[in-house]
């Protein structure tokens, strides 16, 4: 038994064809109609002038009707116009009437010269016409390319700059010129969303996508298929460049890091060297047979200071870790500023003794919330940095107040200042000052670690030459109730 399946497409085709059969028959009808009319009123107005004017010269009249028609309906509904325009002035107005006869040889010739005439004149009507539609399609066919090489080239501008490309997409139809809004628009999306009548194309790329246009506005399927194929393409190529630009960056990204642990390897191990060097040597030292006292102590103390120094720089490490893992996690509580400051001095002054350090945080400073014992360990960096940095005879300077919403502590040393080329990058890990051995870059990391966890901010204030000043800030909140 054959396969039913075909007929269906088939029983749909022969209903395609009797629509268009219909669609035919009635235009046909139409054009005949005019035809009819234009003769009826041709041969009127000749019946009216019948009697002030020769037969043979109103004809010519009729040729307006073939004129008519050849410029509304084309050449050959010209052509039928123009022979029942014969037939009409050989059956009203030339003898003998009413009847389709030629008494006369010249009646004859006049109705055969008013053919051709009449032929000719429809022929060149319908051939202008032609040529006129040409024309017109050819304009609107110029127009609607003009269009689309417009959205075209705004894509590609927007694409190769860099810019998303659902963006993009999503902001065409706020880019166009045409009175209707959001006559053509795009989207990347996996199904259709059609709004209010839209037809919509899809857009054949490596990503999901839809192009709608509103008929309304002058756009049909076929340019609507053409152009998504073109953005289609555009939106491959943005696509790929993206890639590009992802991969360039991860290889990039990549490269920084494996320098960045090689510096980091390299600056751990001088300054682990450092310290381990002398401890060694020191160790060495006391092994020594008849060694004077004063020499067993002096080996004994730089044991000492060098394993607190190896331990802070463990210590270091350990905070920077944890402050780049996100887990500082400060014990958050009321903070008085100028008593962390207090404290951080009293230490920094009994490792460094030479140096001053003066004082001017005004001791009813506004709490913050905040963790008391790593804003110690802030202001003792930095009061650690000013020290070295600042001559033996020169103060260091902590000062504080509160204005604008904010509290702010300020450190300031009489150093040689930062450049500004350094500036930017100070607070960097393994970042060090101008001096070479001036500890091991650490500090200032640390220190923005901690303020930051805390809620504030740090900053390098001053100009270079001139020293250098951080301010350390905090927002100013609601005091409790028995501080005020």
């Amino acid at each position: 038994m054959p396969d039913p399946a075909p007929r269906g497409p088939t029983l749909k085709s022969a209903m395609d064809a009797r629509g268009r059969h219909r669609i035919d028959a009635a235009r046909i009808a139409v054009v005949g109609a005019e035809i009819v009319l234009s003769v009826a009123a041709i041969t009127g107005v000749v019946a009216l002038l019948d009697e002030v004017a020769p037969v043979t010269g109103l004809g010519v009249l009729y040729i307006l009707a073939v004129l008519v028609i050849a410029v509304r309906r084309g050449q050959i509904a010209a052509l039928a116009t123009a022979v029942l325009s014969v037939l009409a002035l050989n059956f009203f107005f030339i003898e003998p009437r009413y009847r389709l006869t030629i008494a006369d040889s010249h009646n004859f010739v006049a109705l055969l010269v008013f053919l051709v005439v009449a032929l000719v004149v429809g022929r060149l009507a319908a051939t202008a016409r032609t040529q006129t539609a040409e024309a017109e399609r050819r304009a609107l066919l110029a127009s609607a390319r003009e269009r689309e090489a417009m959205i075209l080239a705004q894509a590609a501008s927007s694409f190769l700059s860099g810019e998303n490309v659902a963006t993009q997409l999503e902001r065409m139809a706020d880019r166009q010129t045409t009175s209707t809004p959001r006559a053509i628009r795009a989207g990347i999306t996996a199904a259709p969303e059609t709004q209010g009548g839209e037809l919509a194309v899809r857009i054949p790329s490596t990503r999901p996508g839809w192009l709608y246009g509103r008929p309304d506005a002058g756009w049909d399927r076929a340019s609507l298929e053409r152009l998504a194929q073109a953005l289609a393409r555009l939106i491959d190529l943005a696509r790929e460049r993206e890639l590009l630009a992802e991969r360039s960056a991860a290889a990039e990204a990549a490269r920084r890091a494996d320098a960045t642990k090689t510096a980091l390897l390299h600056a751990i191990s001088h300054d682990l060297r450092s310290p381990l060097t002398a401890i060694t040597t020191a160790a060495s030292g006391l092994r020594q047979e008849g060694l004077p006292p004063e020499d067993h102590t002096a080996l004994l103390e730089a044991i000492e200071a060098e394993s607190e120094r190896l331990a802070r720089m463990v210590d270091d490490l350990l905070d920077l870790s944890r402050i780049e893992a996100g887990a500082v996690n400060p014990r958050t509580d009321w903070c008085d500023l100028a008593d962390a400051v207090a404290r951080a001095a009293e230490q920094v002054e009994r490792r460094f003794g030479t140096h001053q350090i003066e004082l001017d945080v005004p001791a009813d400073l506004p709490l913050v919330r905040a963790d008391a014992a790593q804003l110690e360990r802030v202001f003792s960096n930095l009061l650690e940095n000013a020290v070295k940095f600042s001559p033996e005879s020169a103060a260091v300077r902590v000062s504080g107040g509160s204005g604008g919403g904010r509290v702010t502590v300020r450190v300031t040393d009489s150093g040689p200042g930062i450049p500004s080329s350094r500036r930017s990058e100070i607070f960097e890990p393994f970042v060090r000052g101008t001096e070479p051995g001036q500890g091991s870059g650490l500090g200032l990391a640390i220190c923005r670690g901690l303020v930051e966890a805390n809620g504030g901010e740090i900053s390098l204030q001053g100009s270079a030459g001139k020293g250098s000043t951080f301010a350390v800030t905090f927002p100013l909140v609601a005091q409790p109730v028995e501080a005020r």
